[in-house]
């Protein structure tokens, strides 16, 4: 889900007044053996959060993961660094609506206001001057003015179109916004995409992990693990889905896979979906965000924990960077963001190639104490995990609309759920959360009532 607050610097639109969530008290059921009202493929966020609607109203269900764990994109562990790392989504976003804040109280775990970030701005390697500063601010302003102009004006063309031509700085912005926010390069991001997502005001991280919250919340959803499905079945009386462990039937059926998996053909949609689905997989192909953690010994190398540090960059675009998140929480580790062409072609080039580049960038900031001081780095299999394909939805430039298309259910048994169709916050975990329950709501509705 996206990395960061893109109000890092400015706020793209007015927040949105959204109405945020509550927690219904959970109602525990076991995992049924035959027929089940509800069959969810995916234990990530949107299922999970499906299955905990459904379960509560009294409705039987079956989760079936292809992982050996639950939380999909969100995945917090401990044995690369001897601490919390999410592999995945790390914020939570848009905190005056997300579900995610309540969650957390409920369940003990601490949140860390991160909404007002510090920021180290580096030009070569020497830290930003003021006058530096104000030239950075100003391609910020360019950017977001271009951007801006486009969404008022119902602009669905690609953000790189859009652009001030002969301006310097705008790569450092370009680069932020696109791949390492949106994880697609400007060409590929779409400025009706962009203006219709929700400005966040208040983000905060999970020193647990957010990924360990979300594992927490879905501890007592039945989910039948290691369980893939291969292939649907629908009709007017309800759907099957084929697995290895046999077939489950039931009266519909939500699916939150990624699109990565939609696109790839890994579930045959056995009666045939539509040309609009089909259209609509298609338009909202997963873009990439990857994580390139750094660990160290020794001294802080200059950085603050819990802030920002990123760099000029050439107007050429994609750049090959990689900004940082550094010591979250304090801990012996800085994490590098890579994303869009570029993080595809570094997930390509392998996890050791990855940490080089990183590793080399950071030298580039704090000297070559920074080498003598790293101890390993990870890089995460986003691009390369079967079960995902990518970070999230991006819909291509001109295809905004296919997000609507995407959430729409097919003959009112098979429905589908996740952050790639939960517009404004998709690519979110609260769009993820609010997806799973909208859908489930509708499935209540349509064909459980």
């Amino acid at each position: 889900m996206r990395g960061k607050s893109s109000n890092k610097c400015f706020s793209r639109r007015a927040a949105l007044g959204l109405v945020g969530a509550g927690m219904a008290a959970p109602v525990l059921a076991s995992s049924p053996d035959g027929d089940v009202d509800a069959v969810i493929i995916g234990a990530g966020i949107a299922g999970l959060s499906a299955a905990r609607v459904l379960l509560d109203a009294g409705h039987s269900v079956r989760v079936i993961e292809a992982a050996p764990r639950i939380g999909g994109r969100a995945y917090t562990e401990t044995a690369s660094f001897g601490v919390p790392f999410d592999h995945g989504c790390s914020w939570i976003n848009h905190g005056d609506v997300n579900p995610w804040v309540g969650i957390a109280s409920q369940y003990g775990f601490d949140l860390l206001d991160h909404t007002n970030a510090s920021s180290a701005h580096f030009v070569g390697d020497r830290r930003a001057t003021a006058s530096d500063r104000r030239a950075n601010d100003r391609g910020w302003g360019a950017v977001l003015s271009a951007l801006s102009q486009a969404g008022e004006a119902g602009l669905d063309v690609a953000a790189s179109s859009v652009m001030p031509e002969g301006m310097d700085g705008i790569g450092l912005p370009q680069t932020w916004i696109g791949p390492m926010d949106w994880g697609v390069d400007f060409t590929d991001l779409s400025t009706a995409d962009y203006w219709n997502s929700a400005d966040s005001v208040q983000d905060f991280m999970v020193p647990e992990g957010l990924g360990a919250l979300v594992a927490r919340f879905g501890a007592d959803i039945p989910v039948s693990l290691n369980t893939p499905a291969s292939a649907i079945t629908w009709d007017r009386h309800g759907v099957r889905v084929e697995t290895p462990h046999g077939t489950v039937t039931a009266k519909a059926c939500i699916c939150t896979v990624s699109t990565g998996v939609l696109n790839a053909g890994t579930i045959r949609f056995a009666s045939g979906l539509p040309d609009w689905k089909e259209q609509a997989i298609h338009d909202v192909p997963m873009g990439l965000l990857s994580k390139i953690a750094l660990q160290f010994r020794g001294d802080r190398l200059g950085f603050s924990p819990n802030a920002w540090a990123d760099y000029y960059v050439p107007n050429t675009m994609p750049a090959e960077a990689a900004y940082f998140l550094t010591w979250p929480f304090d801990h012996p580790y800085l994490v590098g963001f890579v994303g869009g062409a570029f993080g595809w072609e570094l997930s390509r080039a392998g996890e050791a190639a990855a940490i080089d580049f990183a590793l080399g960038e950071v030298v580039k900031l704090a000297g070559s104490r920074a080498r003598d001081q790293f101890v390993s780095g990870r890089l995460t299999d986003w691009a390369t995990n079967p079960l995902v394909l990518g970070g999230y939805g991006a819909a291509r430039p001109g295809r905004h609309a296919a997000r609507a298309d995407l959430a729409r259910s097919v003959d009112d048994r098979l429905f589908f759920a996740g952050e790639a169709m939960a517009t404004p916050f998709n690519a979110l975990c609260s769009g993820a959360f609010f997806s799973g329950r909208e859908t489930a709501q509708d499935v209540i509705t349509q064909v459980l009532a």
